[in-house]
């Protein structure tokens, strides 16, 4: 063969040029292809979070629904009577609970009082609800610790009948009916299937398949709902979120059903690897013709320089398709920051648009409910106190979306600041709203720091209202501000509270936006006051924790820069105003 007598005319030292010359090209295109599919995967995994985001807020949509909605029976069974109570159970329910089967609510001693299905089957009525011994432990834990409480997976009576491969998982949700003192229970059943495919349809998240799964007592885990969608799951990349149900936290695995890079991108690695094959093999058969022309002739020679040029344009063609390659990656990752851009411009236009009508909403509700009350019933008065209530719940969420927003780009206005008296104007201002509650809330002696004034202010806002709001019922908050030095020009500040506390596992995550731990269930928000105070406090260049109270309740704090200078004097105010 002719590459053969190259090889034996080339001798030994074009042998090892030709070596070489493959070696170092392949391992070239290697590179380059490698770079390439990393590129590939990272922009799919980029689009699957994104993705993955959508099922964790449109299943967190529905559970808030769910405990609404409980919140609103439970309301309405403490003042209308058994006659009328299952009529009111459907008009407060409707369609909205994705995947219920079943309303009861039940007296203390396990009286039906109402009963509403949801679904459109008819099962027969019952006078008692004789719950067995999983459904019996859900309720005793809902009645003592006063919230929302979701009991393990079963199979529903209804379902029993069909064969056992098509039986779906379901769960009970319980909460408990509180008056002047316990009342009952409201228990929704609910199809874990039916729960995830309406979710997801409703939020209309597309492209991805979900596995629902949740921890067992034995330390395994179970399959709860499957939704694949519209097709199987396709390639390697998948994410998996975290979603808290009334003190349960479920493990959502997502995966494409379609590939998320696109054509062009995903055929580049293994082309550039098989370009980079060739261009080593036809540099490397180059050399060995180079080197056996020389031996042979002058004419040879020639040859060889001939050749010699057209490997060097080979390897600028090699070295151009890397370039274009790596131009490739930066421009998935600007379109990821333009993705990221658009998001928070959505979340600032959408609070522009969202807060008039809904303070028009809270304020005309309240105009009603002042002006009107007299000539309303009990029920129509409950009812428009809780659009009222609803209305300015929104109105918070509004705000939060737009300071958590807004927090990570704001521009800073830094000066020396005198934190103590900063922080008493703080808890001045909460104090004013305290209403019936009476919060102890002592300011220790804080330094001067150098930050801005009004963002940090709003951490300590922040932390405040979550030491006074997340307490266990009928108990007066007990906060305490302190600082100490955390290292050469940094200062610590510090809240503890002896609220409910903060388990270690979620120590880290309940700075992430929407996350809440699960003993937080029981009380109002939606996650996102210690993600804007992370973010303040990084922009600060600060860091931001939590760590236990010794005798019960947390410590949060965060790090800042100790003032360089004197703060401007501005109004005092003592610990006699805060009385």
């Amino acid at each position: 063969m002719t590459f053969t007598r190259w090889i034996r005319a080339a001798g030994p030292r074009g042998t090892a040029l030709a070596a070489a010359t493959l070696a170092l090209g392949l391992g070239t295109g290697a590179a380059a292809a490698a770079g390439i599919a990393t590129a590939e995967r990272d922009a799919a995994t980029a689009a699957l979070t994104l993705r993955s985001a959508g099922v964790r807020a449109a299943l967190g949509t529905a559970f808030q629904r769910y405990a609404d909605t409980m919140h609103d029976i439970a309301a309405a069974a403490t003042t209308q009577p058994a006659a009328t109570l299952s009529a009111t159970v459907a008009r407060i329910s409707g369609t909205r609970l994705a995947g219920a089967h079943q309303i009861v609510v039940a007296d203390a001693a396990g009286g039906i009082l109402a009963q509403h299905t949801v679904d459109g089957s008819t099962p027969p009525p019952r006078t008692s609800l004789d719950p067995d011994p999983r459904l019996a432990e859900t309720m005793r834990l809902a009645r003592e610790n006063g919230r929302l409480v979701a009991g393990p997976v079963h199979v529903l009576p209804a379902d029993r009948t069909l064969p056992a491969a098509a039986q779906p998982a379901a769960f009970d949700l319980v909460a408990p009916v509180y008056g002047t003192g316990f009342r009952g229970w409201v228990v929704v059943a609910v199809r874990a299937d039916e729960l995830l495919r309406e979710s997801v349809r409703a939020a209309d998240v597309a492209g991805v398949a979900a596995v629902v799964t949740a921890s067992t007592a034995d330390g395994g885990t179970r399959e709860i709902a499957r939704w694949t969608g519209d097709g199987s799951p396709v390639g390697a990349v998948r994410d998996t979120v975290d979603v808290t149900v009334a003190g349960t936290v479920w493990h959502v695995l997502v995966r494409p059903t379609a590939t998320l890079a696109g054509a062009g991108r995903t055929v580049a690695a293994p082309l550039t690897a098989l370009a980079a094959a060739v261009l080593s093999l036809l540099a490397g058969a180059g050399l060995l013709a180079a080197e056996a022309g020389r031996n042979r002739a002058a004419a040879s020679a020639r040859r060889e320089a001939a050749d010699a040029r057209a490997a060097d344009e080979r390897a600028r063609t090699a070295q151009q398709e890397t370039r274009a390659a790596r131009d490739q990656t930066r421009a998935a990752e600007e379109a990821l920051r333009e993705r990221d851009a658009e998001l928070s411009g959505f979340a600032a236009a959408a609070g522009e648009h969202l807060h008039a009508p809904l303070h028009t909403i809270a304020s005309v509700t309240e105009m009603l409910v002042e002006d009107v009350a007299a000539q309303l019933d009990q029920a129509s008065h409950g009812f428009l106190t809780r659009v009222g209530a609803s209305a300015r719940r929104m109105l918070s969420l509004v705000d939060e979306l737009v300071a958590y927003t807004s927090a990570g780009d704001a521009a800073l206005k830094p000066e020396a600041i005198d934190a103590t008296a900063l922080t008493l104007d703080v808890v001045a201002g909460r104090l004013d709203r305290a209403g019936d509650r009476h919060p102890g809330i002592h300011v220790g002696d804080l330094p001067a720091v150098m930050a801005d004034a009004r963002l940090l202010g709003e951490v300590v806002g922040h932390l405040v209202d979550n030491a006074v709001r997340f307490v266990r019922q009928g108990t007066d908050p007990k906060v305490t501000i302190t600082a100490r030095e955390h290292a050469p020009g940094w200062f610590r500040i510090e809240v503890a509270d002896r609220g409910i506390g903060v388990p270690e596992e979620q120590r880290d995550r309940i700075f992430a936006p929407f996350h809440r731990a699960p003993a937080a269930e029981a009380f109002p928000g939606i996650g996102l006051g210690l993600a804007i105070c992370r973010r303040i406090v990084a922009l600060h260049g600060g860091e931001i924790g939590v760590a236990p109270n010794p005798g019960g309740g947390s410590i949060f704090w965060f790090t800042v820069a100790a003032a360089t200078t004197a703060p401007a004097p501005g109004t005092e105010l003592f610990a006699a105003d805060l009385a």
